[in-house]
């Protein structure tokens, strides 16, 4: 920057210098260009010009006197400008530092207490249904109208879960109510056939009745009294043969009644309800479907009753008992703090990997899913111990742990620790 100042005043004072020069007269500028010398004037040429010019001898224009005026000019504007424009920083103001008094640290204390300190057992396990019912429609050949229920929604005992198409069954209901009017129509008239029956073998036996009283009198031939009692036993036959045809008929009848009950209840069973309380766990079917014996609609948790399914190592088995408390967590879901309780151990174990199983009650819980991945501490003995909060542990680069005690003169004294188990909150 200093360096274009400067040259940029070196082009103002060449440019006043040629200012003045260009002022002078063209001749005064020669003469000024070559020493002073005597001039010789023709008289005779000053009389034809008609013009009187007198200079005193040696006598010269004022040159070296302007230049040197343009020249100081130009100094004294160059030392004013440069003055000007080049200005000396100003020294730095004094930095005041001011030295924050330490801030304070606040510290909470906390009691020492002893108490029972559990050692437990950790495992893994997946959540099951207590008891998983598969609720399949009792009607086969049906189309599924439509399904009410989705998953995770709580029924009640007897309420629909989904509903089948029943055109079909009331044609056949139709169709059963009309046969079983014609059977008994049939009854009827097997009942007047049998009752036709009856008054032919009344009247057959009084006509062998009346042949007899005259054959004992010799009234009557032997021929005539033997087809008297021919009659008597084809109408005793004829009574026989009719009342076959009335039970028939009325078995006719029972055949259509069971038929309809049937497809009475047939019709009630269209509607596919829930026989116990549940959570509804996978719904299986959709609208449309043709529902058919052993086809589960939906799969239903029964009471949403939920159980922990664990493995344990054979080695370890003797460790856990039915009944004993269980802290649930989960790895994923900090929600998740659950107990539960040992509720059996599977007396197989398996071969391959040398567990079994364990089955651990579970409280109701909007967060629990069958299939879930949970963590489970068993509760395997009991102990006496110090317990101090964890945040009062303070870890060492070594490996070591240490806490403050606060002693009597109110002065902190550092204590290496030798930990347990960690408590739950």
């Amino acid at each position: 920057m200093e360096s274009c100042w400067k040259v940029q005043l070196y082009v103002i004072i060449k440019k006043v210098i040629i200012l003045h020069v260009s002022l002078l007269p063209k001749d005064a500028a020669v003469q000024d260009l070559h020493p002073p010398q005597s001039l010789e004037i023709d008289d005779d040429s000053l009389q034809s010009n008609g013009a009187v010019m007198t200079y005193g001898q040696g006598r010269r224009p004022l040159i070296w006197p302007t230049l040197l005026l343009g020249m100081l000019a130009g100094v004294g504007l160059t030392l004013v400008v440069t003055q000007f424009l080049v200005r000396k920083p100003a020294p730095p103001e004094a930095v005041q530092t001011t030295i924050a008094p330490p801030a304070s640290q606040t510290v909470t204390i906390a009691q020492v207490t002893s108490g029972a300190i559990a050692e437990t057992l950790a495992v893994n396990g997946t959540v099951k249904a207590m008891d998983l019912l598969s609720i399949a429609p009792q009607v086969s050949g049906l189309q599924i109208r439509q399904v009410l229920v989705r998953e995770v929604e709580r029924v009640t005992a007897g309420q629909v879960l989904a509903e089948l198409d029943d055109t079909t069954l009331q044609a056949d209901l139709r169709q059963a109510e009309a046969q079983l009017g014609v059977a008994q129509a049939q009854v009827t008239q097997r009942q007047a056939a049998l009752a036709q029956s009856r008054a032919s073998l009344m009247e057959a036996q009084q006509n062998l009745k009346r042949s007899e009283a005259l054959g004992s009198r010799g009234a009557i031939s032997d021929q005539e009294l033997t087809r008297q009692r021919t009659q008597l036993l084809t109408a005793q036959q004829a009574v026989g043969l009719a009342g076959a045809e009335v039970e028939s008929a009325r078995s006719g009848v029972r055949a259509q009644q069971a038929a309809l009950e049937r497809l009475q209840t047939q019709l009630t069973q269209t509607a596919v309800r829930a026989p116990v309380a549940g959570i509804v766990a996978e719904r299986r079917a959709t609208v449309g479907d043709i529902s058919a014996p052993g086809v589960a609609v939906v799969t239903l948790i029964q009471n949403n009753e939920l159980r922990l399914v664990a493995e344990i190592p054979q080695a370890q088995l003797d460790q856990v008992t039915p009944g004993v408390a269980v802290l649930i967590t989960s790895n994923t879901d900090s929600r998740l703090q659950l107990r539960g309780a040992v509720q059996s151990i599977d007396p197989v174990v398996n071969a391959t990997t040398r567990t079994a199983l364990v089955n651990i009650t579970l409280p109701a819980n909007d967060l629990l899913k069958v299939g879930m991945f949970l963590r489970a501490e068993i509760t395997t003995a009991s102990r006496q111990g110090l317990r101090i909060p964890a945040a009062a542990v303070q870890p060492q680069a070594d490996g070591t742990s240490q806490v403050f005690l606060l002693g009597p003169d109110n002065q902190v004294t550092a204590r290496t620790l030798e930990l347990g188990s960690r408590l739950p909150a």
